[in-house]
């Protein structure tokens, strides 16, 4: 079976200074969308096709496009009353609502269910169109439709972040006092000759980003974070390491309901390690703990002897960073939080330390276009944020930091014996291996794997605002569908999933289908990955 295409569906924008009868306000902003619509025959649309790809304009744009190559910044000017806001307001956003559910892999177990998220999902759509119109720069963070639009922000606090806030606010901290914290020193480090910028991702020593799931386990995450850097900076061997074996045998926190850093350092030592994420792997995404594992629990693989609690200043904190990542607690409760997909966040939140909710894990810092930052790793998954991270603007004028952050540095310190010294380099040096294959650059802010194929998903006047990877490299984008097909077999038939090298063949490869391209900012660098390719023959 040949694939055939549809027609596309498209839609015309009018600038200031051109479109018939404008009034003035000449500018650099689109002030009309909803205009006459015709089809590649010359046909007059239907105004609610118009509208759904409308919708997906908005929320891809204000998501995933940041970029000054975008020839003109979006703006929305829809009064209450509109017709087309009525539109959105029903079929349209359940057709947009289908469609993202799709993306998120979202299913519910009833109707009342769904019919309560489809109006959380209708309330995110709206503030994301209200708040990224009101951007002033490309620095600026943005919100967006992403894993958590269909949680109300009270949902959202109480199912991702900590049940326990406050400094130091476990109860059996307070009554082991000063012996809890013998293994623990304070560092001033007010100044110190830091680098101008620092990503300790790039170093080797930062694991992926990983997902707590509806379990307020972020503590555990950021401290496992925290001694998986120490110890692959003493070691140079980088391991995940278990936040499981936290979840459900360190007494001194409270698992799925919250914890705290230093307490969970001092559990740490005091079992003498933790095993690795292989080993005990997490299984309470679901927000419940587990029994402790004690034959896991004595499966020592990396152990830590003390941690360094950091002044609650600006400068301490960029000191210790300097020396490795560091875990912090912040206030992650704003509903900018919760939509967060880019950009340096400067959002509405608490910076009280009676206020923290959150912990992550600072592995980084920099600076854009005068606006420093601190590059830090959360565990909610590659479905939000910057692929899992988020930039939070530094060197501001709130004393405890944005939203917090500042308030509670530590970091470990690794009891492994460093690593030997690395043998005398030979002589003559043996020449360098040839350079990995470039990644895909996909637009200016999407790219691809080496080996892979950009595949634009979604199009607005010529323009790719939402690309796709495909698993093989110079591949046939099958249009109109989430597959694509090597180029060597470029019939396809995305029906049954499969790739033929002409029409009426049964013999043909396996279809892939699309997974979505990794997003950047643009002043970041592309990583560099190689994807292997499988062309085994399949029968129909």
């Amino acid at each position: 079976m040949e694939y055939v295409e549809k027609s596309d569906i498209r839609f015309f924008i009018m600038r200031d200074g051109y479109a018939p009868n404008n009034s003035g306000n000449q500018g650099n902003h689109i002030k009309k969308v909803f205009k006459t619509h015709f089809d590649q025959k010359g046909h007059q649309m239907d105004t609610s096709k118009t509208l759904l790809t409308l919708l997906f304009l908005i929320i891809y744009v204000s998501s995933k496009i940041a970029t000054s190559s975008f020839p003109i910044e979006i703006e929305i000017s829809i009064e209450p009353n509109d017709e087309e806001t009525k539109a959105l307001s029903s079929e349209k956003v359940l057709e947009l609502f289908q469609k993202w559910k799709e993306v998120h892999g979202k299913t519910y177990r009833h109707t009342q269910e769904e019919e309560s998220r489809l109006a959380n999902f209708r309330k995110s759509l709206k503030y994301v169109l209200e708040k990224n119109s009101k951007r002033k720069s490309e620095t600026e963070h943005k919100v967006g439709l992403n894993k958590f639009a269909d949680l109300s922000n009270e949902e959202f606090r109480e199912t991702y972040l900590s049940k326990v806030k406050g400094p130091n606010s476990n109860k059996e901290l307070k009554m082991r006092g000063d012996g809890m914290k013998k293994n623990t020193t304070t560092a001033g480090l007010g100044s110190c000759d830091a680098p101008a910028s620092l990503d300790w991702r790039e170093k080797g020593v930062v694991t992926p980003i990983k997902d707590q799931g509806q379990c307020g386990s972020c503590w555990a995450f950021s401290v496992v974070g925290a001694i998986e850097s120490a110890h692959a900076l003493d070691t140079g061997e980088l391991i995940s390491l278990s936040e499981q074996e936290l979840v459900d045998c360190d007494y001194y926190d409270y698992g799925c309901n919250g914890g705290n850093m230093d307490t969970a350092f001092t559990w740490v030592i005091e079992n003498g390690g933790i095993d690795t994420e292989s080993d005990y792997p997490y299984t309470s995404a679901n927000g419940r703990g587990a029994k402790c594992i004690a034959s896991k629990e004595n499966n020592i693989v990396v152990s830590i002897d003390s941690y360094t609690d950091v002044e609650p200043n600006e400068n301490a904190l960029l000191c210790a960073v300097a020396k490795q990542p560091v875990t912090v607690g912040i206030d992650g409760s704003a509903y900018d939080f919760q939509l967060y997909t880019g950009g340096i966040y400067n959002g509405e939140c608490s910076s009280s330390p009676n206020d923290i909710d959150h912990a992550v894990l600072v592995v980084g810092y920099g600076s854009q276009d005068g606006e420093d930052y601190w590059i830090t790793k959360n565990s909610w998954g590659t479905y939000w944020g910057m692929d899992g991270w988020i930039l939070i603007k530094r060197n501001t004028s709130i004393k405890n930091g944005v939203c917090g952050i500042n308030l509670q540095p530590s970091y470990p310190h690794s009891s492994a014996s460093p690593p030997p010294s690395p043998p005398s380099p030979p002589s003559p040096p043996l020449p360098p291996p040839p350079p990995p294959s470039p990644s895909s650059k996909c637009g200016d802010s999407s790219y691809c794997a080496a080996g892979q194929t950009c595949c634009c998903i979604f199009e607005f006047y010529d323009y790719c605002i939402l690309y796709g990877c495909c698993g093989y490299s110079n591949a046939v984008c099958c249009k109109g569908s989430s597959y694509c097909c090597p180029s060597d077999y470029p019939v396809c038939d995305v029906y049954d999933g499969y790739c033929f090298k002409k029409s009426g063949d049964t013999v043909g490869v396996a279809a892939k289908k699309r997974e979505m391209a990794k997003h950047r900012m643009p002043w970041e660098k592309i990583e560099d990955t190689l994807v292997e390719e499988n062309l085994s023959l399949r029968w129909k």
